[in-house]
């Protein structure tokens, strides 16, 4: 599907969100004008039932008004909100204006709907103010009681189950809750069932007190007819004082319960480590505010878990695991552990014949086969030092109690992972390695190594000094490794070591016994 494609799908959804908009509005306007012929009517119903349905004829064209009035109304008011909204290829600015409309959509729609009503009910009274008292208290409680409260009520909530979705379009790169807009709370909300019980109480009130007033002007005899006026008004006030409170209660809890499922399942996809999923912000209230605050977290997630990995490139998993496990201090502490060092020989002759993109490429293809060998066997890449690498066994990050043939079992791996390594070289046609593997077992001290601004971990010592060493004179005895006694000792018995003669280590005092690998003689 091209992009051409993808925008006509876009228009058609957001002008049939619109057209669904239209009818809520209409439909809203049609129940609140019913409600209130409905009340207008009891009035007839209760001195002669069968004419009672010519009320509804009569008020046709007031019903038709209405509709047509706030029609044009709402569309006056959102119409730059409309002109960008149901034109997805248009290059119109989204606006702060525009923003605070989309925000405000259901608000607005709303108090068009209760303004409307507001306002007819008051023209409807002062044509009928000459008729009595009674009358005009029937028409506002029948238009401005009755059909503004709920028809603005039913637009208000319809409108922003329809609208919600739509906000984040208008919130490309910022939040709802950063714009200075209406904000209608989570706890706002609950009070509004009981906000309309209390208008509901007070029309109900001023139906008795106006049938009263009726009763009392027409006289006794003439009681009946207001007071079964009145009884009917008061069964139709109790029917809608039970049956919208509740439908409100409802749709706020089904409200409140979707978003709190929502977000269930976002923190179930989190907690599996689907790190892609995020929340709609569809509000500015609370809801919205803790969806905004689930995405940052989500985001600051994100940013953690690619430090993580691009710490684990600049230290092995374990130094990475162990710093965030135990924090960066600067110290260390000792320990027994086993340490290989090894070197490429002849590396920087080789450099003077290879470009600086080939050394690097072939130093990198290096690395990563002698790495895979070291790790397999439990080993700690601790440095790479141009073209060489250090390797602890038994570290405090990396503990391990047969350290010493773990490295052995490792430097055999390393020369076997370099013969297919020089395969590889010989058909790219590029120059084989050579390389030159010392072991050396002791004590080491192990730690972080540098300034609070710059750490590394590190093992430093003796025993790292002589594995390096030992790696030295494999140059000079011509063989590719060299273990040192304490190495041998704890190499597994299954392996076969050869001693060498006894060699003179720069540094050392005295003669030192080395061994090498039986296979390599």
């Amino acid at each position: 599907m091209d992009s051409r494609d993808l925008s006509a799908e876009e228009d058609g959804r957001r002008k049939r969100v619109s057209r669904r908009l239209a009818l809520v509005a209409i439909g809203a306007n049609i129940i609140g004008a019913f409600l209130a012929v409905t009340f207008f009517t009891l009035e007839a119903f209760a001195t002669e039932p069968n004419s009672a349905g010519q009320s509804y004829i009569g008020n046709g064209p007031l019903i038709t008004i209405l509709i047509v009035a706030g029609t044009l109304i709402g569309n006056w008011i959102t119409r730059p909100l409309n002109q960008w909204y149901e034109n997805a290829n248009s290059s119109l600015p989204l606006t702060p204006q525009i923003q605070r409309l989309a925000l405000n959509n259901p608000l607005n729609s709303a108090l068009v709907s209760l303004i409307m009503w507001t306002l007819a009910g008051t023209l409807s009274a002062w044509f009928v103010n000459t008729q009595g008292i009674s009358p005009v208290l029937t028409v506002f409680m029948g238009m401005v009681g009755v059909a503004g409260p709920v028809t603005a009520l039913l637009i208000y909530f319809a409108t922003e189950r329809i609208w919600s979705p739509e906000i984040p379009l208008f919130f490309p790169a910022t939040q709802p809750s950063d714009l200075n807009a209406f904000r209608l709370s989570v706890r706002r909300r609950l009070f509004v069932p009981s906000i309309i019980e209390l208008v509901l109480m007070l029309i109900m009130t001023l139906n008795i007190a106006t049938a009263a007033g009726q009763v009392t002007t027409l006289g006794p005899a003439s009681g009946t007819s207001p007071l079964q006026t009145m009884l009917y008004r008061q069964y139709f006030l109790f029917g809608i004082a039970i049956l919208l409170p509740i439908s409100l209660t409802l749709t706020l809890g089904r409200h409140l319960a979707n978003a709190v499922e929502d977000l269930q399942r976002h923190m179930l996809k989190v907690r599996q480590g689907r790190l892609e999923a995020t929340l709609p912000v569809t509000s500015n209230d609370e809801l919205g505010d803790l969806a905004a605050g689930f995405n940052a977290m989500i985001q600051g997630l994100r940013q953690e878990e690619i430090i993580r990995k691009l710490f684990s490139l600049y230290v092995t998993p374990e130094v990475a695991a162990h710093a965030i496990t135990h924090g960066a201090q600067l110290g260390g502490e000792l320990a027994e552990a086993t340490v290989l060092f090894a070197d490429i020989r002849g590396f920087t002759t080789m450099t003077e014949r290879l470009g600086p993109e080939a050394v690097i490429a072939l130093l990198n293809r290096y690395f990563e086969a002698m790495s895979t060998v070291i790790t397999a066997h439990g080993g700690l890449v601790n440095k790479f030092g141009g073209d060489s690498l250090l390797a602890v066994f038994g570290s405090p990050v990396n503990a391990a109690e047969d350290h010493a043939a773990r490295a052995v079992h490792s430097a055999q791996g390393m020369l076997t992972a370099l013969k297919t390594f020089n395969a590889d070289q010989l058909a790219r046609n590029e120059p084989e390695l050579r390389i030159g593997i010392g072991v050396a077992t002791g004590p080491v001290v192990a730690g972080n190594v540098g300034s609070m601004d710059r750490l590394e971990y590190t093992v430093i010592g003796d025993t790292v000094n002589l594995a390096s060493r030992l790696e030295e004179l494999t140059k000079t005895l011509k063989i590719s490794v060299l273990l040192a006694e304490s190495t041998a000792m704890g190499a597994p018995d299954a392996m076969r070591l050869n001693p060498m003669a006894d060699v003179e280590v720069r540094g050392k005092t005295g003669q030192m016994k080395v061994y090498t690998l039986a296979d390599l003689q």
